[in-house]
């Protein structure tokens, strides 16, 4: 962070890990926790603020260990039954770099001639879902 402009909110990574834990001690049971939750509750006025904590020294461990906690909270939620996974993945892959490869593959169009055909590893996951959650 620079030397202009306001002064940071946390001086002491203790200080700021005691306030992230604050925040998922008093989560409402079964409510998620979100990267934006977590920035509102430190009193950040962006998600990049929390990106610049990370970048500074002593910060780093304390900033991953929260995404890692909410990443946790995201993957369980993922390999759950019922849980709609669309949001669950868009958030994985947007907010703690999973990745959403697209795999294409040719098949043929109704006249015989090639067509492409993009997959990707969301459609791929949700289908195995959907076949996992069918009755043998």
């Amino acid at each position: 962070m620079s030397n202009t402009g306001r002064p940071p909110l946390y001086d002491d990574p203790l200080v700021m890990e005691a306030k992230i834990d604050q925040y998922f001690d008093d989560l409402e049971k079964g409510k998620p926790p979100t990267v934006a939750g977590l920035c509102y509750f430190l009193g950040f006025s962006d998600r990049g603020a929390l990106s610049e904590y990370e970048k500074r020294e002593g910060f780093s461990r304390t900033v991953k260990s929260a995404r890692l906690r909410i990443e946790v909270d995201r993957s369980e939620r993922l390999i759950s039954s019922g849980t709609p996974t669309a949001g669950i993945i868009f958030d994985l892959t947007n907010n703690h770099n999973w990745k959403n490869p697209q795999h294409m593959k040719m098949s043929q169009d109704e006249d015989g001639g090639p067509q492409e055909v993009i997959v990707s590893a969301t459609d791929r996951l949700k289908a195995l879902l959907e076949k996992s959650a069918q009755p043998s």
